[in-house]
C-alpha cells in the first residue's frame, strides 16, 4: 500500500478490493412509523449499478433500432408507391409507342397507295419522311449562289 501526497498531506492509497469492502446502510421508514435498516455490501451495490446501466444502454439501443425500423418501413412503402407509379407510366408509354408504330405502318401503306395511284416509281421499301427518293451514287443538287449566272435565263 503506497502513500500519495494530496494538498500537502499524506493520504494512504487503497486498492480496489479494499475500497469495495464495507457496506452501505439504508434506513427506511414504514407507514406505521417503524424504522428498517438494510445493509448492502459495496460490491453488491456496484454490480447492481453496472447491471442497471447495461439495461438502460440495451433499452436505448432497442428503442433506436425500433425507430430505425419504422423509418425503413415508411421508406419502403414510399418506394413501392413510386415503383407502381413508374410501372403504370411505362405501360402507358409502351401503349403509345405501339399506337405510333401502327400509325407509321398506316402512313407507309398510304404512301404506297399514293405512289400507285399517281403512277410514280413504286419502290419495294418506300422512303418515308425525305420527300424524294435518291438512287445510290446520285448526288444532291447544288444550291445556286447569288453571283452564279450559269444556266440563268
Amino acid at each position: 500500500m503506497g502513500v500519495s501526497l494530496q494538498a500537502g498531506r499524506q493520504v494512504p492509497r487503497m486498492s480496489m478490493t479494499t475500497a469495495l469492502q464495507g457496506a452501505v446502510t439504508i434506513l427506511a421508514f414504514t407507514d406505521s412509523g417503524r424504522m428498517r435498516r438494510l445493509h448492502l455490501a459495496t460490491r453488491v451495490l456496484l454490480v447492481s449499478s453496472l447491471i442497471f446501466l447495461m439495461l438502460i444502454a440495451g433499452s436505448t439501443i432497442s428503442i433506436l433500432s425500433l425507430f430505425r425500423g419504422q423509418v425503413d418501413l415508411a421508406r419502403m412503402a414510399y418506394l413501392e408507391r413510386e415503383n407502381r407509379s413508374l410501372t403504370s407510366l411505362l405501360q402507358g408509354q409502351a401503349e403509345q409507342l405501339s399506337r405510333l408504330k401502327l400509325e407509321v405502318e398506316r402512313l407507309k401503306d398510304f404512301e404506297q397507295n399514293l405512289r400507285v395511284v399517281s403512277g410514280l416509281d413504286s419502290q419495294a421499301a418506300p422512303v418515308v419522311g425525305t420527300g424524294q427518293a435518291r438512287k445510290a451514287g446520285q448526288e444532291l443538287p447544288k444550291k445556286r449562289r447569288a453571283g452564279d449566272t450559269k444556266d440563268a435565263p
